[in-house]
């Protein structure tokens, strides 16, 4: 044979498999690009070197691990749908006389073919739209960027090498393959049948226990550090039972099915139900992906989405006025003068061209506890979970948020992600315990905001009835308290005036003389001091929150996409698969009306059972989603749940429409 032979017939092979061997490339065509993207994005250096500006490069370096791992497991589980097709073509060659050494040269060039197809194009196609990907993330996270169109050549280097090594581990599969075959069976193996799976009782047994722990987890984390502490237990452990539910319960179902007599013997029913019974064990794993994919899709989607919805709200906790300043004084049970501290910063924010609409504000008494259910230590103390306690008067709440609190002596309120009828505070030999009421009058969202010290979800904030009672607290966990014990004075200023004049009166609050004093006596002088603005913050967690949104889209595309071929190819290999089976039946009088209806219902159960199983995974996970979008400071629950709804009713839509081009395409090939 000619050197000209092997690329030749390599060349025609692609082009006789266009059914099989395009869809194949374009795939590598379209995650070529993606991982392009992601490459030049991360290592761009044309950036301002800012901190929002390093968000981006931040998220598109996680995006490259999660699509380049994505990536070698998606092509290798698609190149088995396409070798099991040609099979047969290759135990041809043999037999006319081709041996497995000149089989492999053919396959070595078709791999180099899609190698050079698929980078070239890929990393043409990431070139063309990096920039326009790249204008996208920025509007999202609201940067200005102004350079022009650029290449990175080592992204494409990298992007090259990265694909050779894919697709030389998916030709060294395909030759191990080939070597371990006989031509005969080679002729045969793309028609393989498959035997009646067993029921398999341990390891629908195992689907069960794990996908209710991973369920349990989810809904029982209530509070965003646990949730964040167990999130990835509880997504191995879904996993884990969806693979078994497939695998096995699916198996259980069908058989049960089956033993319904009058569901069962109808003609519809008999051929759907038999043809999935026997193929079950392949389709099972099929079916585990595209329902994890699915619910992947819709999780970061939604979350994400919540999130970048949720911007404002998040301000509104963070930084509810205009300017937010925090005073921190060097003893936490010296008195201070606070119309002093709150006359001197207006007086110097006239001085620096702020016109002061309104000036008001909270002091705070704060400390790290351990915390064992509705009882308080002292931290270190017990080796629990360690809380921000934060103490307020009801009088201070009155003055930030206008509303009146009616507590009795020994009473309190407690804003925080546990409820309990009481609060106990143990440290030496006395103990104060205080009857907690309800807190429904006052948002928590807003109050948590008053907090001078937080870690969102991690953090309770007390109102009690007056100073006394903050005094009284204060000064029995100052006398055994060897930690994190501070008093504060937070400053809330509503003004009309421009960012620049803020950041300019900012900027003089830091160079204030950090050591006045604020007492008669002079005991009580600040210690720290910070301030900020809810329009620097506003830019910072939009750049945040929209990159977050970005990397979200972004990933939730590549695993669209990733989808859609997995069920295009299973229906392409099982229509192949089932066309002599049909034929067989036409030809013995079996209406096409009901080769239809029992195609009709294969093919809703096989697409419409990840689905399902996928919308009751994220029905359990929005607990968990919540939990860990507090972390954020993101507490508005009818965003996060209308964006879930609207997340799973888009995905939805499309599902449907992929299932019915599918659908199309299978009832096509087995009338052929």
């Amino acid at each position: 044979m000619s050197k000209a032979f092997f690329p030749r017939l390599a060349a025609q092979n692609i082009v006789k498999n266009g059914r099989f061997y395009f869809p194949y490339i374009l795939t590598v065509i379209f995650t070529a690009a993606a991982f392009y993207i992601c490459l030049a994005m991360s290592l761009t250096d044309k950036l301002p070197n800012m901190t929002r500006y390093v968000y981006l490069s931040v998220y598109m370096g996680i995006g490259c691990f999660v699509v380049g791992l994505f990536i070698l497991i998606f092509l290798l589980y698609t190149n088995s749908f396409l070798m099991k097709r040609r099979l047969k073509e290759l135990g041809l060659y043999n037999v006319l006389g081709m041996g497995k050494g000149n089989i492999t040269a053919v396959l070595v060039y078709e791999t180099l073919y899609v190698w050079l197809i698929g980078v070239a194009l890929g990393v043409g196609v990431g070139i063309v739209f990096n920039k326009l990907v790249g204008m996208l993330a920025y509007r999202l996270m609201r940067i200005d960027v102004g350079f022009g169109f650029n290449v990175s050549i080592k992204g494409a280097w990298v992007t090259a090498a990265f694909f050779g090594a894919v697709l030389l581990i998916t030709l060294l599969k395909n030759i191990r393959r080939l070597r371990r075959y006989n031509p005969v069976e080679l002729l045969h193996g793309g028609n393989t049948g498959e035997q009646e799976p067993k029921t398999r009782g341990l390891l629908a047994v195992l689907g069960v226990l794990t996908l209710g722990a991973g369920y349990y987890l989810a809904v029982t984390a209530k509070d965003p550090m646990t949730a964040f502490a167990t999130y990835f237990l509880a997504v191995f452990l879904v996993i884990i039972g969806t693979y078994c539910l497939f695998c096995a319960v699916s198996i259980a179902v069908l058989k049960a099915l089956r033993k319904n007599r009058r569901f069962y013997y109808k003609t519809p029913n008999f051929i759907g139900i038999s043809g999935l019974l026997h193929r079950m064990n392949r389709n099972a794993v099929g079916l585990a992906n595209i329902c994890i994919l699915s619910t992947m899709v819709m999780v970061m989607v939604s979350g994400t989405v919540s999130l970048y919805a949720g911007t404002e709200s998040i301000l509104d906790v963070r930084v509810p006025t205009a300017i937010s300043i925090n005073m921190q004084f060097n003893s936490p049970v010296a008195e201070f003068d606070r119309e002093r501290v709150v006359n001197d910063l207006c007086t110097l924010a006239g001085q620096n061209g702020v016109a002061v609409e309104k000036a008001s504000s909270i002091e705070c008494v704060a400390a790290r506890m351990d915390i064992d259910g509705g009882n308080y230590y002292e931290e270190g103390s017990r080796g629990g979970q360690v809380r921000y306690i934060n103490f307020v008067t009801a009088d201070d709440v009155y003055d930030v948020l206008g509303v009146r609190s009616e507590l009795e002596p020994g009473e309190a309120m407690l804003f925080g992600s546990e409820s309990y009828g009481s609060a106990t505070f143990n440290f030496g030999e006395d103990a104060v315990s205080l009857a907690l009421k309800p807190c429904g009058i006052i948002p928590e969202k807003t109050l948590l905001a008053s907090a001078p010290y937080r870690e969102a979800g991690n953090t309770d904030v007390f109102i009690l009835p007056d100073k006394a009672a903050v005094d009284k607290l204060t000064e029995l966990v100052n006398s055994v308290y060897t930690s994190y014990l501070n008093k504060s004075c937070i400053i809330y200023i509503d003004t009309p005036s421009d960012e620049q004049t803020l950041n300019e009166f900012v900027a003089a609050v830091y160079n204030a003389d950090s050591g006045a004093s604020y007492s008669t006596d002079g005991s009580t002088s600040v210690s720290f001091i910070s301030a900020r603005t809810r329009s620097s913050d506003m830019q910072d967690f939009y750049a945040t929150n929209g990159g977050f949104l970005f990397l979200g889209v972004f990933l939730g595309l590549v695993f669209v996409i990733a989808m859609v071929l997995i069920m295009y190819y299973k229906q392409i290999s099982e229509g192949y698969e089932d066309r002599q089976r049909f034929a067989i039946m036409q030809q013995v009088g079996l209406p096409k009306r009901d080769i239809r209806r029992s195609i009709n219902m294969q093919v809703l159960i096989v697409f419409f059972a990840p689905l399902i199983v996928a919308g009751i995974h994220v029905a359990f996970d929005f607990s968990m989603m919540r939990q860990l979008l507090m972390l954020f400071s993101m507490f508005d629950f009818k965003v996060t749940m209308i964006c879930t709804l609207c997340v799973f009713g888009g995905f939805t839509l499309f599902y449907a429409a992929v299932y019915a081009l599918t659908a199309k395409t299978y009832y096509k090939i087995v009338s052929e």
